[in-house]
């Protein structure tokens, strides 16, 4: 029989996490070696526990998801990442991807979704979803804000204005309405509430 695969949850919901730990320890060839509720704490249990899959939560309490991803992927890339998480906009795929995941999953998977990827994950083989698949292909090509863009965005879903915008950022209100202009053109909406609207549906911003 094969070495069971190697499991570590970084999932700061414990009761999601519970049910993780439930739905891998009833099988015999998976365990899990560690857990954690922290995103910094991901790449110190790697180095640790050395997992052969890690199931990563983007939202977490301390880091981002994505931080941790490109931590882990930057000095340990034989360990593969399982994304597991609630965001479903196509920046958030393809951000999870870009930093290094094989695998992107949203929490309402089943139970046999989530083993058939982390076998896949274990074998070094993408694990992508016919629906995830989906939100990216609506990314559109150029579409990439800068992430002074970005920032600037931001602060337009928080309701604030141009002048309170540069006053925040220490930029000038002219440089602001740049920024907008350029938003606006890569997102292919009309207006400030178009924009934060589409930035919302793609997770460019996560209003939480």
């Amino acid at each position: 029989m094969s070495e069971p695969v190697r499991v570590l949850l970084v999932e700061d919901q414990y009761f999601f996490r519970l049910a993780l730990r439930t739905t891998i320890e009833s099988r015999q060839d998976m365990i899990i070696v560690g857990e954690t509720g922290k995103g910094a704490e991901a790449l110190p249990l790697c180095r640790e526990h050395r997992p052969d899959v890690v199931i990563m939560d983007l939202r977490l309490p301390d880091i981002s998801g994505f931080e941790a991803i490109a931590a882990v992927h930057a000095e340990l890339p034989a360990i593969g990442v399982l994304v597991l998480s609630n965001y479903e906009g196509s920046e958030d795929v393809h951000r999870a991807l870009a930093a290094g995941a094989l695998a992107y999953l949203t929490k309402d998977a089943s139970a046999e979704e989530l083993v058939s990827a982390i076998l896949s994950v274990r074998n070094r083989r993408r694990y992508i979803p016919v629906s995830v698949s989906a939100l990216l292909a609506q990314r559109l090509p150029g579409s990439e804000l800068t992430d002074r863009e970005l920032d600037v965005l931001r602060l337009l879903a928080k309701g604030h204005s141009n002048r309170e915008t540069g006053e925040l950022l220490g930029i000038a209100e002219n440089t602001v309405r740049i920024h907008v202009s350029h938003i606006l053109d890569k997102l292919g909406v009309a207006d400030r509430t178009q924009a934060v609207v589409l930035a919302i549906q793609r997770g460019l911003v996560h209003m939480d």
